[in-house]
């Protein structure tokens, strides 16, 4: 779950690079840029696209890629292989065929609200240093510096929507917009949270921690002082669990002895307290944190 959450970090952080060089192209056509979309084509099935161009003569689904050293496309099964520099090996998910397939998702979508088209795609590496070998023929695969000069001389003949069918289109797809929340986690990856480490964890090292004095907590294993662990547990649970905490989820996920010890570590978080007596939880006063 860790690495899988770097790499979403990673994924977010070369979308925001390659969008520095979509809004620096010039486009011959009228058109609108999504980023970050998120739509449905029934209830229980949403696709995510990075990057949604639609211009009056094509629409196009911008995949972004943000890999190191080398990656190999690998045709059946569909895989993409990494290869870093230490010599350590990754398989990924093929960025051709979440392509294609979202492709299929988008075209639906439109078929749904009465367009009849097909969309096209293109890959693009955010970093200008990966090594790409056995790259499939019939499918575009650039470097994010490449964008301009691709989407400028990207000029198909008809034209598929008028001005005003562009807009009611571009209006559809921020209406219908939905909020992409990873959070819990535990939920998001289908983590049983009975497995997570439980107790006062470094987070240097994820180490047991050990209380040296009133303030200080150290780790046994990377020797490090921890002046504030209950704070960092219950950023841990909000992230990973539940976006609300009781004095028993608290006891028991960060391992404490007593009810007033986790009373003690909830009331030196910022959390804000509701409820009462028995009912009482504590939840983030941050309306940015997802809730559930």
């Amino acid at each position: 779950m860790k690495n899988q959450f770097y790499r979403t970090n990673s994924g977010y952080s070369g979308e925001r690079n390659v969008d520095l060089y979509i809004e620096r192209t010039h486009f011959p056509y009228m058109t609108n840029i999504f980023k970050n979309v998120h739509l449905s084509i029934s209830s229980n099935h949403t696709f995510e696209i990075d990057t949604l161009i639609i211009s009056e003569r094509y629409v196009l689904i911008v995949e972004v890629k943000n890999l190191k050293d080398t990656v190999r496309f690998v045709k059946n099964p569909p895989h993409l292989k990494q290869t870093l520099k230490n010599g350590d090996e990754a398989v990924l998910n093929c960025p051709v065929y979440q392509t294609e397939t979202n492709k299929l998702n988008l075209n639906e979508w439109f078929r749904q609200h009465g367009i009849s088209l097909k969309t096209q795609g293109l890959i693009v590496l955010a970093n200008q240093n990966t090594i790409v070998e056995d790259a499939p023929d019939d499918f575009p695969i650039i470097y994010k510096k490449q964008i301009p000069y691709y989407l400028q001389n990207l000029l198909p003949d008809n034209v598929i929507f008028s001005g005003a069918e562009l807009e009611n289109i571009s209006r559809q797809i921020q209406h219908e917009q939905q909020r992409f929340n990873p959070f819990p986690l535990c939920s998001y990856f289908n983590i049983d949270a009975s497995d997570l480490r439980k107790g006062l964890l470094c987070h240097h090292c994820n180490g047991i921690l050990i209380k040296k004095n009133r303030e200080t907590w150290y780790c046994e294993f990377c020797s490090k002082d921890v002046l504030d662990p209950f704070n960092d547990g219950i950023k841990d649970w909000l992230l990973l669990v539940k976006s609300s905490i009781t004095n028993k989820e608290c006891r028991d996920f960060l391992s404490l002895k007593n009810s007033n010890a986790a009373r003690y570590a909830l009331s030196k978080s910022p959390l804000v307290k509701k409820g009462k007596s028995t009912a009482t939880f504590y939840i983030s006063g941050n309306k940015r944190v997802p809730h559930e």
